[in-house]
């Protein structure tokens, strides 16, 4: 498939964001989102329709026939005796409940943390990502994402660095979470380089992250940054 064709890169992101592109596909296009700024581009237009619209809905309170049927579900220990027509009308209001908990639970996080914007994906190789790191629109908080569990140098550390583009000495952005998801809250300086890096860098440290201010283990993975200001 072509994916610099917006016409099948657009529907696509669309489903995925809404959860009715499953299995393969789904995989194929999370890691589309990695490699292809145009598929992340897509997703993050879904998301904020969606947020917008779900901002939009008035909240609706359950009537009292509705938590009378889920007092009844938990409590019962077996029914027999409900017609087919009644079973419905009571999972009706159960399911329309969940789907609303299931998408607040969705957007909740995207909702209540501002938008953010994909500096650069770390890794061996473009097919061996290892860590995506993103920055808040205003630069005050860094949010990494570790696609797989590092278990290489246990006794270290992986420190992240900014190098900016005038030659200026690295400066550092913190300590890299070897799996799962991270958000920091920058300072003024990291701040400040973050928007003036040209590249992302990580080296090796000792346990607690370099000694000196400065890489002093070997650095193991560089990338150019693909957000400017």
């Amino acid at each position: 498939m072509n994916y610099d064709r917006h016409d099948l890169l657009d529907p696509l992101a669309a489903e995925f964001v809404i959860g009715t592109l499953g299995g393969a596909a789904r995989r194929r296009f999370q890691r589309l989102c990695i490699v292809l700024p145009a598929a992340r581009a897509a997703r993050t237009r879904w998301e904020d329709r969606f947020a917008t619209l779900a901002l939009s809905l008035a909240p609706l309170t359950p009537g009292a026939a509705t938590w009378q049927g889920i007092h009844r579900q938990i409590t019962a220990t077996k029914v027999t005796s409900l017609a087919p027509r009644l079973r419905r009308r009571l999972w009706l209001p159960l399911a329309a409940a969940a789907a609303v908990l299931g998408i607040a639970v969705w957007l909740g996080p995207r909702l209540l943390s501002p938008p953010s914007q994909v500096l650069v994906v770390l890794g061996a190789d473009a097919q061996h990502p290892q860590w995506r790191i993103e920055r808040t629109a205003d630069a005050q908080q860094l949010r990494v994402t570790s696609f797989a569990a590092m278990t290489s140098n246990p006794q270290g550390a992986f420190e992240l660095w900014a190098l900016p583009r005038d030659g200026k000495p690295p400066v550092s952005l913190g300590l890299l979470p070897r799996a799962g998801h991270a958000a920091y809250q920058l300072s003024t300086l990291q701040s400040a380089a973050v928007l003036a890096a040209g590249k992302l860098a990580v080296s090796i440290e000792p346990a607690g992250g370099s000694p000196t201010g400065a890489p002093t283990g070997p650095v193991i993975m560089v990338g150019a940054v693909v957000v400017s200001t």
